[in-house]
């Protein structure tokens, strides 16, 4: 097997017999599959047979299509000329050409019928509205890939960057066959296909006779067509039905371009065989070169896929891999997936990645088609932490995808509660945190996914990446503005505050493309400004603010949970004039937010009436929250809870009744002269004096008889029921007196 071939950077890849994997040749280029060693992606070098007459347009087109990038169309990641031959440098679609998928069709269902056209349009609308690069051959430019169970995109994979011989070839080609009328043919074959109904049935219609009619209308589409095309795709896109059961058929499904280079699916599994039990061979098309399993002795949850052998990427994605693995181990990068296993072997070498039990933006995205404002905020401001760990990390990551994006909530992807979470807002979630995939995977070096960078210029040399207009990039796909698969949506929300916002990130992306992009902390911080002037947050009256952080298998149990208290907003210090971002450690031993919950817990308004609160919700649902903090229901409250409960509200009341009764015990014991409520007076007792003697009235006539002196007490009866004061003593008057008063009533 001869030696791969370098070109600058790129690696030319080989197949197994150690050609070169050519993907087209013609009279005009030649087009090889190549690997960028320094990206880590797969590319498609185009080397044009003919010298070139028009250097400056050359170079124009190629720096136009540079600047405006679209999720579409393969970024141009480098152009120029070497010993006379120009070239120029794409990304690779990892799909199948139309032409081909269609002519290996016999008959397709009318509902896919209706999405590669309309498709095909998006695509075609994508390319001819930055200038005249659509080649004469669209059905060959354009590539098959599936992204869902029943979805598919259309991108294109080359254009038209060297004028022909015949000059404007997309003037010719407009006045030979105008677009409306191959736009009607096309209407008109898939509604007589509908029966005359509103939506195509799943019946199949001929593959040939639509592809015939595709390309006819693709050819004649041109700049001055975009009107009617767009006009063309809703109109098509109204005959395909709502909803669709059941996935795409194996024999309708587009051919991946970097499979056929890589071991199969038996092979890998019997590479791991030993470490992995792979549970099934069901694939994601998200992901769809790796396999779910389990670790024989730790039994963690896994993705299993291959590395990619040296004759096809050489030793850059092992060495890469095994660096991941190597920090897996450090507690200060919680927030980067690790590794769990790099098993090498002389056949095949494959890892296993811990599966991220978080959901993905691409996932978020798909349920909610845009973010609001300060939902996009929460989104940045937790990825900028997670950013400061990569940074620190020093891994050779030049690219994150939306699907390498994870939001973390201490929830499975395929809990219930998670489906609760993504039809509420972000900022009404109790928390979640922001996890980096870092390693090279199969998926994002194939250039499936989406790449916020594509809307930025490739840098020239090794500098910072993830810089302010990269994350003003990844705004615009959180907005809405531009859309992961291209196709156009419309204005989700209106208002000053996203006119603002829109504005801030075509500002940060200009500055980007100019070669001055800003740093992070001053991206976020302008932004945080726009937050607070709008008052964007109704923050919702919560009594205990908790971190769900990731589920731990205990010795004897299943996963729970574990609450963790957020510091409330006070206990932090933000810099004035700066972002939020300042001042705050970015190495974590949990995931948290951060910084980007103290925008939202202080200050604000009560939240309206008619906004739905997440939390309420789900009190009374079953399974919303974990299971030590699922409050919804008192089947598991405790009896003795209950009657402790129970004890001590009667005795609140019963006293509460005492008191307006007048009968409590501390209304008896009050003073009822001093004036003041609550206090008892004090008195002091005088001295006991001695009690007075009797007196003996003696008579004349009858024996003495003895009377005693009769004690009246003086003062206020004390505490103790006994009068205080002095005692006024009566005494009998002399008995001479009584003597005479004794005749005088005789």
């Amino acid at each position: 097997m001869s030696e791969p071939n370098q070109f600058r950077h790129y690696r030319i890849v080989q197949d197994s017999d150690g050609n070169n994997v050519e993907l087209v040749r013609s009279a005009e280029q030649v087009v090889v599959l190549a690997f960028d060693t320094v990206r880590m992606d797969f590319v498609h070098c185009h080397v044009l047979l003919q010298p070139l007459t028009q250097r400056a347009a050359f170079e124009d087109g190629c720096r136009k299509l540079q600047r405006d990038g679209h999720p579409l169309l393969a970024r141009i990641v480098d152009f120029g000329e070497d010993d006379g031959n120009p070239f120029y440098i794409t990304s690779n679609v990892d799909g199948e050409p139309l032409r081909s998928y269609l002519n290996r069709q016999q008959d397709i269902p009318g509902w896919m019928a209706v999405m590669l056209a309309c498709r095909a349009l998006e695509a075609s609308c994508a390319i001819c509205e930055r200038g005249d690069f659509y080649p004469d051959n669209p059905l060959d430019v354009l590539r098959v890939v599936q992204v869902g169970p029943q979805s598919l995109v259309a991108m294109v994979a080359d254009y038209k960057v060297v004028l022909g011989t015949s000059g404007n070839t997309g003037k010719s080609r407009t006045l030979k066959s105008a677009f409306d009328k191959q736009g009607k043919f096309l209407r008109t074959f898939l509604l007589e296909q509908a029966g005359g109904g509103p939506m195509l049935p799943d019946h199949p219609l001929p593959a040939a006779d639509f592809a015939e009619l595709l390309g006819a209308c693709l050819i004649a589409a041109s700049p001055s067509s975009i009107t009617q095309m767009q006009e063309l795709r809703n109109s098509l896109s109204k005959l395909a039905p709502d909803h669709l059961s059941g996935e795409i058929p194996t024999a309708q499904k587009p051919r991946a371009l970097i499979a056929p280079l890589l071991a199969s699916y038996q092979e890998v599994a019997r590479g791991v065989v030993n470490l992995v039990r792979i549970q099934s061979q069901r694939l994601d098309m998200s992901n769809p070169y790796s396999m779910r399993g389990t670790l024989t002795k730790a039994g963690r949850p896994v993705l299993v896929e291959q590395v990619p052998p040296q004759r096809v990427c050489g030793e850059r994605v092992l060495d890469a891999d095994k660096q991941t693995l190597k920090i897996a181990k450090k507690r200060e990068f919680g927030s980067l997936v690790s590794l769990a296993l790099v098993n090498e072997t002389d056949e095949i070498t494959c890892l296993a990645e811990e599966v991220v039990e978080g959901i993905s933006l691409a996932d978020v995205l798909r349920e909610r088609r845009a973010l609001e404002v300060q939902e996009a905020y929460l989104v940045l401001a937790g990825l900028d932490s997670a950013l400061m760990q990569l940074d620190a990390s020093q891994l050779p990551v030049r690219k994150l995808r939306l699907e390498d994006i994870f939001l973390m909530t201490g929830f499975g992807r395929e809990d219930p509660r998670t489906a609760r979470l993504l039809e509420s807002k972000l900022n009404e979630w109790p928390a979640f945190s922001v996890m980096l995939r870092t390693h090279p995977c199969l998926a994002g070096m194939s250039c499936r996914g989406t790449d916020p960078s594509v809307l930025l210029p490739p840098p020239p040399g090794v500098t910072n990446l993830w810089h302010g207009g990269w994350m003003a990039a990844a705004g615009k796909f959180l907005l809405g503005i531009e859309s992961p698969a291209g196709v156009r949506i419309d204005e989700v929300a209106s208002g000053r505050e996203r006119e603002t916002v829109v504005r801030l990130l075509e500002d940060e992306i200009d500055k980007a493309r100019n070669g001055s992009p800003v740093a992070r902390s001053d991206f976020l911080s302008r932004y945080a400004r726009i937050v607070h002037h709008y008052d964007l947050v109704k923050p919702t009256p919560v009594p205990l603010v908790t971190e769900i952080s990731p589920p731990r298998t205990p010795k004897g149990g299943r996963k729970k949970a574990e609450p963790t208290p957020i510091p409330p907003p006070e206990s932090v210090r933000v810099p004035a004039g700066g972002a939020l971002t300042s001042g705050l450690s970015a190495v974590t031993e949990k995931p948290t937010i951060g910084f980007a919950e103290l925008l939202f817990q202080g200050g604000g308004d009560a939240r309206p009436p008619d906004e739905p609160d997440w939390a309420q919700r789900g009190m009374g649902a079953d399974g919303v929250l974990p299971d030590d903090l699922d409050l919804g229901g008192t089947d598991n409250v405790p009896m003795w809870l209950k009657a402790a409960v129970f004890l001590g509200a009667s005795m609140l009341c019963g006293a509460v009744a005492a008191h307006f009764s007048g009968h409590a015990l501390w209304q008896k014991l009050r003073g009822t002269e001093t004036g003041v409520p609550g206090k008892v007076p004090v008195v002091v007792a005088p001295p006991v004096a001695a009690p007075p003697k009797a007196v003996v009235v003696d008579d004349d006539d009858k024996p003495g008889v003895e009377i005693p002196p009769v004690v009246v007490p003086t003062g206020v009866p004390d505490a103790a029921g006994t009068s205080g004061g002095e005692a006024l003593t009566l005494r009998p008057p002399p008995a001479s007196q009584l003597k005479e008063l004794f005749d005088a009533q005789k």
